[in-house]
């Protein structure tokens, strides 16, 4: 991996701020619509904010990488949608929040299971650091006491596997693709069942006459076009300067800019969830420093 530059910081930085607002928008997006109907429009609206893109997408990725196409897009985006809005109906968005900082050790699980990437020391320190705070603040509630209601939390932890495994394929499949356009086309293939899904299901009647409605849309259509089309977007693009480790240490800094909100929203806070957050940020240290060429992996 090259040298950590300061666009790249940017990159990071920013999708911090998107992906760790995303929670929030989801608890108050389902307040009017189901878990299903709140997803199938969160990637409908993605893959229409992408369609100006499609003709030159169709036209510049090649035919024989739309396979790895579909899954980033399945992967990345729509299966971790569902699994998102159905485990925050029952959990509060800062848990949801800090379960996502799982990523990191997915992605580097997946891809030395997946793509025969080495094993360095000082990047699975970082992960283990940062997955022993998040599992002080996913498994306690504020008052120290055990959390009992952690069955909901294995549905994000999958689409933590999902972001993980879309991450290595991006890297080690599509590096040479435009990232634009390879959001554009991912989207396209997993949005257009959606779009078709929102109006069987009737969404937009939904919207024009159940009150909160058009409030409801608009936290969705924020989340769809930020959170879900410019962030992967940027994501990819990120991947592809970096590397899919250091790109998915974004999760790592989600927590914080969640908690907040949910500290906004009347969610409480206490010292676990402070000690928590603490580890995590020492662990994207870890993760995201450059190597010593001393601590480099040899080849064989």
């Amino acid at each position: 991996m090259r040298r950590i530059e300061p666009a790249d910081w940017f990159f990071l930085i920013a999708l911090t701020f998107i992906w760790g607002s995303s929670y929030i928008l989801i608890k108050k997006s389902l307040l009017v619509f189901t878990a299903t109907e709140l997803a199938c429009l969160r990637v409908s609206i993605s893959m229409l904010a992408s369609l100006a893109l499609v003709p030159k997408a169709l036209k510049t990725i090649p035919k024989d990488k739309y396979k790895y196409v579909f899954m980033t897009g399945l992967l990345g985006s729509a299966v971790p949608a569902f699994l998102f809005a159905f485990s925050m109906t029952r959990i509060n968005s800062s848990i949801t929040g800090v379960i996502n900082s799982l990523s990191p050790l997915f992605t580097m699980l997946t891809g030395i299971l997946f793509f025969n990437q080495v094993l360095v020391k000082e990047k699975t320190t970082g992960v283990v650091i940062g997955f022993v705070g998040a599992a002080l603040l996913i498994l306690l509630k504020p008052d120290g006491k055990l959390n009992g209601d952690m069955i909901w939390a294995i549905l994000p932890v999958i689409a933590t596997f999902c972001y993980g495994l879309s991450g290595n394929i991006v890297k080690e499949r599509l590096s040479q693709s435009s990232s634009l356009y390879l959001t554009a086309l991912a989207m396209l293939m997993v949005g257009t069942p959606c779009l078709l899904a929102s109006f069987y299901l009737g969404i937009p009647a939904k919207i024009v006459h159940v009150d909160g409605g058009f409030n409801a849309l608009a936290y969705v259509a924020f989340l769809a076009v930020f959170g879900t089309f410019i962030a992967w977007m940027m994501y990819y693009r990120l991947v592809q300067r970096t590397d899919a480790l250091f790109a998915s240490s974004v999760t790592y800094l989600i927590p914080v800019v969640a908690v907040a909100w949910g500290i906004y929203d009347g969610e409480q806070f206490s010292v676990f969830q402070l000690m928590g957050m603490v580890l995590i940020l020492i662990g994207v240290w870890f993760v995201s420093r450059k190597v010593s060429p001393k601590t480099e992996p040899k080849e064989a």
